[in-house]
């Protein structure tokens, strides 16, 4: 199973403070001297994330991600997914309850990729999870597909099948949303 994260030199900002020169992440605001990273929903009026088939359509095919998940992408993925991990675990920090200590959190989610496939919803999220026992965090891995799911009803109203996979690559729970 291909990494999820970029290891390939895919034009990004690998540079950082830290000497293990890991992946530094997308470039901020006070680097670009401007807007970084995808509009909010503020800018566009709208919700953000992964065009419609209307901007599909209209030849508007996304930004490219930074991984490979295994659909047959060169080593810096393909341009079909996106990347939505950042919105998902803020949408995480509003909606994780007292039952979900030490379960899971919004540092767990790894990765969260999403992509349009006909007229349906495909994501991919990756999370470290805390357990050594496969049944818990299994569990772990159904409770984070449930958040998924809600999140893209409540937000975008679309319908698809979420997979959460371990770090390793392992395949933990699929839900239909």
């Amino acid at each position: 199973m291909p990494s999820l994260s970029p290891t390939a030199d895919c034009g990004l900002d690998t540079t950082t403070d830290d000497p293990s020169g890991g992946y530094a992440g997308p470039p901020t605001d006070e680097e670009t001297g401007g807007q970084a990273g995808p509009p909010t929903d503020e800018e566009t009026g709208g919700h953000a994330g992964p065009p419609t088939d209307q901007v599909a359509a209209d030849g508007g095919a996304g930004p490219p991600t930074d991984g490979d998940i295994g659909n047959g992408g060169g080593p810096c993925g393909s341009a079909d997914w996106f990347d939505m991990t950042r919105d998902f675990r803020a949408y995480l920090g509003q909606h994780l309850t007292k039952a979900d200590d030490g379960t899971v959190s919004q540092q767990s989610v790894r990765e969260t990729r999403v992509r349009k496939v006909n007229t349906a919803g495909e994501a991919r999220i990756t999370f470290f999870s805390y357990f050594t026992d496969d049944a818990l965090s299994r569990n772990a891995a159904l409770r984070l597909a449930r958040l998924f799911a809600d999140w893209r009803r409540e937000i975008y109203g679309d319908a698809g099948r979420v997979s959460v996979r371990s770090t390793e690559g392992t395949v933990l729970a699929t839900l239909t949303w």
